[in-house]
């Protein structure tokens, strides 16, 4: 039924209606994903979220482009740094876990534009499974002059703020915990979404 009003919709130029959910009240000039006082700061912390994300990748990127000329995102820039992490090669599937990333053909893509770049090499068999990737001789020395670029810029910032170091060990632990309430709120709405 849903897909044969999803088609007439095509058809007639609607647009389709979104599923109804049961309505909460909502004051006057609210915002609809603040409803109430705990939606108001979830929204706050989200955003907050949103934008020292957006800065982070920003950061990122700048960073690199500042040691390197090849032209890479924030995205790009990890893929690159977890390549490197412990000098060991890793598989596609094992980059993806420790960005906490399921995006495969977004990662691969990345992946591709690294090696392009001659920032990281394959080895390993032919098989996607099994390939795995490793920074080359410049992917390490661009990597080194990341890091020292980072290490001479961030940590003086940061050390200059009070109490820096303790509320950071505390924020990454709730972060944490919050990163993982949110991946249990994504099953929960996967289950929905094949719901009647």
């Amino acid at each position: 039924m849903r897909k044969t009003q999803k088609a007439a919709a095509k058809r007639t130029g609607e647009r389709a209606k979104p599923r109804q959910q049961s309505k909460a009240s909502e004051r006057e000039g609210s915002w609809h994903l603040a409803r109430t006082e705990t939606e108001r700061r979830l929204s706050e912390f989200e955003f907050r979220l949103e934008r020292l994300a957006q800065a982070y990748y920003r950061w990122k990127a700048a960073c690199l482009a500042a040691v390197c000329d090849v032209p890479l995102t924030g995205d790009d820039v990890a893929v690159l740094n977890v390549a490197r992490m412990g000098d060991e090669p890793k598989r596609l599937s094992e980059i993806g876990q420790l960005l906490n990333r399921v995006d495969v053909p977004n990662l691969q893509y990345a992946t591709r534009k690294l090696v392009k770049a001659g920032l990281i090499e394959t080895e390993g068999s032919s098989s996607r499974k099994e390939t795995r990737y490793r920074t080359t001789e410049m992917g390490r020395s661009v990597t080194e002059a990341y890091a020292d670029l980072r290490a001479a810029t961030l940590p003086p910032m940061l050390e200059a703020l009070d109490g820096w170091a303790e509320k950071s060990d505390f924020a990454g632990s709730h972060l944490e915990l919050v990163a993982s309430l949110y991946a249990q709120a994504a099953q929960v709405a996967i289950t929905r979404r094949h719901q009647p």
